[in-house]
């Protein structure tokens, strides 16, 4: 894709994208924004519903609790009543009964009508003692048992509301079929109900007051205490605010004084169909700013890149192998700048061409100088071969097995082609490397190995043990003549790891010994390797890894151990890029000669 087709798609995104999350967040906002209104909206009209309601509550519960705190026309007749058990006389109640009845009916009877939405009052003093101002009246022992069934500590100190009950012909003198009792107790001296006050509510005047003002399409319920609805204008299941109906902003309330939950659903679609108008009109907008600005972009990136298609056919050019050619720069912007780079770079490949020619006839020179200096170690290789078979012919067979060990040593230094090698190979070198030590007078000590089988097979980095086992010859075996000394060497896999040790039983080193060991490098070569510890746990870390490495553990008087951490690695095993590598840098090494089988 040509850079002018890549500028106009990425600016033709940008914008695209730009336009896109700006309506979104734009819609997204006056979402908020309208669902927070449509919320504002079913609060508003819920208080203004229950601000009425409580008004009339409160009128009502002084209207209950005054008549049921009359001594002389309520509590004494229906004490009275309750307490001497008044009965009939040959089917007629008796005069005692009749006397309390009038005293309660009179009263009542003057209270009706106090409050317009109160359309009758009830006193119960038992199931067959029930005094009325209206025909409004349940069954004596039906209203009786569902006023014993509300909770009568409640009912000392306030009103209940129960359940609307339905009036058969009440729309002759209500505005609906429905009253809603509401229940206060009448106490006696001891706070004891001894009967109980029924006011009756008008059911049309609640539903007119919750009803009215409400948005077209809203849902309201009034529920109680018991789950029964008290007022609903969507049918008779109960209303969920945690399961909404789609395209309705709920909203509750849960009133204290009554026990009533209000729940309101305001149907949203009215509210944001002139917020999708308003996003429809925009996207038509932003799509012409678009077009327009396709145009522009098209027009300057043209003009832009004619500079640019020149610059690469010069290039073009100089990949070819012109390098003759130069750029013809005409602004100062990025376009020239880049011109100017590109003249320079062309002057510098001219230069650095002519001196790679020159490092060429170098090289060839150091090889020639390195190939030389390889015939050194196999004449001297040579040499020693003659000394053994003249040592056999004098005789002198105690030389033989030294100029073995020297040459075998020799050989493997020679053969430095494998990274990698088997451990019983690297335990071979060091039995050729102690045989020398012992014809040097300081092999004074015990030496155990202890490596399986299994072990002696796997893979290891070579000449990684010679230096480590010379230190401990050196400076790790005891000073004192009283104990004699001891090294071991041993090997195991744990946790897929092959762990590497040796071992000795000198002195011991403290940490900051142990931290110098492990940083310090060698300065002199005046043993037989002349290789530093960091030298050795630095070239194992560089081959398999940080995790793997070279530690050391001791403890004064007792010993000192040096830890091998390596990868298990067995014979023809896929050693990894990094193997791969070090077999590239080798120049004729397959993977399968660096795992050691070609040894």
């Amino acid at each position: 894709m040509k850079i002018r087709n890549k500028i106009l798609l990425v600016v033709l995104v940008v914008l695209l994208s730009n336009g896109i999350l700006i309506n979104l967040a734009w819609y997204t906002s006056s979402s908020r924004m309208t669902d927070k209104y449509l919320t504002d909206i079913s609060r508003s009209a819920m208080k203004d519903a229950y601000q009425a309601f409580e008004y009339l509550l409160v009128d009502t519960s002084y209207m209950a609790a005054m008549i049921s705190l009359n001594d002389k026309n309520i509590i004494r007749p229906v004490q009275n009543l309750r307490e001497r058990q008044i009965s009939t006389e040959n089917g007629q109640w008796n005069q005692e009964y009749l006397n309390n009845q009038r005293v309660i009916s009179d009263y009542i009877t003057s209270m009706n009508g106090y409050k317009y939405y109160i359309v009758g009052i009830t006193v119960v003093v038992d199931a067959n003692c029930v005094f009325s101002t209206s025909h409004l009246m349940q069954n004596h022992e039906e209203i009786y048992q569902h006023i014993l069934e509300l909770d009568q500590e409640q009912l000392k100190t306030k009103m209940i509301m129960m359940d609307p009950i339905h009036v058969e012909g009440g729309k002759s003198t209500l505005s609906s079929d429905y009253v809603v009792p509401a229940v206060r107790a009448v106490l006696d001296k001891k706070r004891q109900p001894v009967g109980y006050v029924v006011l009756y509510f008008d059911y049309g005047v609640i539903e007119n007051m919750f009803a009215s003002n409400l948005p077209e399409g809203s849902h309201f319920q009034v529920i109680n205490e018991n789950q029964s609805i008290i007022f609903s204008n969507c049918g008779d299941e109960v209303l969920n605010a945690e399961k909404p109906e789609k395209g309705f902003v709920y909203n509750t309330f849960e009133a204290d004084t009554v026990e009533w939950k209000f729940t309101m659903a305001l149907p949203s679609r009215y509210y944001i169909k002139d917020i999708n108008q308003t996003v429809y009109t925009t996207i038509i907008m932003m799509a012409l700013v678009l077009l327009g600005a396709a145009v522009l972009v098209v027009i300057v990136v043209s003009r832009m890149t004619a500079e640019i298609s020149n610059l690469r056919n010069t290039m073009h050019m100089v990949s070819d192998g012109n390098l003759d050619v130069s750029y013809q720069v005409k602004s100062r912007d990025e376009i020239g700048q880049m011109g100017q780079t590109f003249n320079h770079m062309v002057v510098h490949i001219r230069k650095l061409m002519s001196r790679v020619a020159e490092e060429e006839e170098q090289k060839r020179m150091v090889e020639m100088a390195f190939l030389e200096a390889q015939i050194n170690p196999h004449f001297i290789s040579n040499i020693l071969n003659n000394v053994i078979w003249m040592a056999k012919i004098q005789h002198a067979d105690n030389i033989v097995p030294l100029v073995q060990s020297l040459n075998s040593m020799l050989q493997n230094v020679m053969h430095q082609e494998h990274d990698l090698i088997p451990l019983r190979d690297e335990l071979a070198y060091l039995d050729n490397y102690l045989r020398i030590v012992e014809y040097s007078g300081s092999y004074d000590f015990i030496l155990e190995k202890e490596c399986g089988q299994d072990t002696e097979d796997l893979l290891i980095l070579r000449f990684i043990l010679q230096p480590i086992l010379e230190n401990a010859i050196y400076h790790g075996l005891p000073q004192s003549l009283e104990k004699e000394g001891k090294i071991k060497i041993s090997a195991q896999v744990e946790n897929e790891k092959l762990i590497l040790a040796v071992e000795d039983n000198g002195d011991g080193m403290t940490k900051e010994q142990i931290a110098e060991v492990l940083e310090k490098q060698v300065k002199d070569r005046k043993h037989f390797n002349g290789i530093g510890v960091p030298n050795v746990k630095e070239r194992i870390q560089l081959f398999f890894g940080k995790e793997y490495g070279l530690s050391y553990e001791s403890e004064i008087g007792r010993y000192t151990r040096a830890v091998f951490t390596l990868p298990v690695i067995h014979p023809g095993e896929h050693l990894g890029e990094q193997y791969a590598l070090t077999e590239k840098e080798g120049g004729k090494n397959d993977v399968k000669d660096q795992t050691g089988s070609g040894r």
